[in-house]
């Protein structure tokens, strides 16, 4: 039995496809990659490489462990679709092996659309909620091809929780309420790749994510499955110290599939740039990203990084701009 409320479509990893809406962009872990505005898959130096891209366990540190939280809530007026969404990231890697756990939750609202005016309705505020949430644990295992080459995967157990319903009221109340309507919870195995080529001061990355496209159930009385759609992206980035500790790292991404996004589908473009100052105490970054299908629809991002004592950082990050990209997250990192 098809699952009614999406009419067949799929909820993808960064989103929830909704009749009669655009799906949500979702919230990404990773403070440092956030502030640089996601361009991060050829530096991926610290513990988020288990979600960024495996292979750069062998590129980074030594030792890392992070742990970061962001969100990003976009709470509209009463005819528009809305989304509440977050990422929670606690990772430790020990090249050649990488120990990880994130979660990434996101919700959907959007007003019903009664099937003979084609037409939001205004009497009665009805708005459907479409949810997923996904539990990640990995471990990430890389291997060297030589001297310039790393290959990496990160093979996962999912949890993914899909959440289903109506409510009479604003999309505010939708999405506050949406912990009491029917869930359905399936657990799958999934495996992330990546690799990357590191050559003086150049890295390019490569990435591949949810190569298993896992499926989960959603709730009676629709059914149904929900899958998580493949995911590929290029990096390179440049650093002025590399190989070693730099203290300058210009960076670019590019998606190489599209994602859906509240504003319609995104493939995303995405240059960021890192900085260190202070003997290493302070990091400041920046970035900006858009969309090279149905408008750029840009998002800026800024973060920064301060040092309790060496090798020990507590950071956040910032982003403004189109709907699908404002957010915000804390976390710290430990690197040696």
């Amino acid at each position: 039995m098809p699952f009614s409320a999406l009419r067949g479509l799929r909820i993808g990893l960064c989103g929830v496809m909704v009749l009669g809406a655009q799906p949500v962009f979702g919230q990404t872990p990773g403070t440092r990659a956030s502030g640089m505005a996601e361009a991060f898959v050829a530096v991926a130096d610290d513990a988020t490489a288990i979600y960024w891209n495996p292979a750069g366990l062998a590129t980074g540190a030594l030792l890392s462990f992070v742990l970061d939280y962001g969100t990003g809530d976009q709470v509209p007026e009463s005819l528009e679709p809305g989304s509440r969404q977050s990422a929670t990231f606690i990772g430790f890697t020990l090249p050649p092996i990488g120990l990880g756990y994130y979660r990434l939750s996101r919700l959907n609202t959007v007003p019903e659309t009664p099937e003979e005016t084609a037409q939001p309705s205004r009497e009665d505020g009805r708005q459907s909620v479409q949810g997923l949430t996904t539990s990640h644990v990995g471990v990430t295992l890389g291997q060297s091809l030589g001297r310039y080459v790393v290959v990496a995967s990160t093979v996962k157990y999912v949890q993914g929780e899909v959440t289903a319903g109506t409510f009479d009221g604003t999309p505010e109340d939708a999405l506050e309420a949406a912990d009491r309507f029917p869930t359905e919870s399936t657990s799958r195995v999934d495996v992330d790749a990546g690799a990357m080529l590191a050559v003086e001061q150049w890295r390019v990355g490569l990435q591949a994510r949810n190569l298993t496209a896992p499926s989960f159930h959603a709730p009676a009385p629709e059914g149904g499955e929900v899958e998580l759609d493949r995911e590929f992206r290029v990096g390179l980035a440049w650093g002025a110290g590399w190989p070693g500790i730099t203290n300058l790292v210009v960076s670019a991404d590019a998606d190489l599939t599209r994602k859906p996004g509240l504003s319609g589908e995104r493939r995303d473009v995405a240059a960021g740039i890192e900085t260190w100052w202070l003997r290493r105490r302070l990091g400041v970054r920046g970035g900006v990203r858009g969309s090279t299908v149905g408008g750029a629809r840009t998002v800026v991002a800024g973060g920064v990084s301060a040092a309790i004592k060496a090798g020990v950082f507590v950071e956040a990050h910032l982003a403004r701009g189109d709907q699908d990209g404002q957010s915000w997250s804390v976390g710290a990192r430990v690197t040696f």
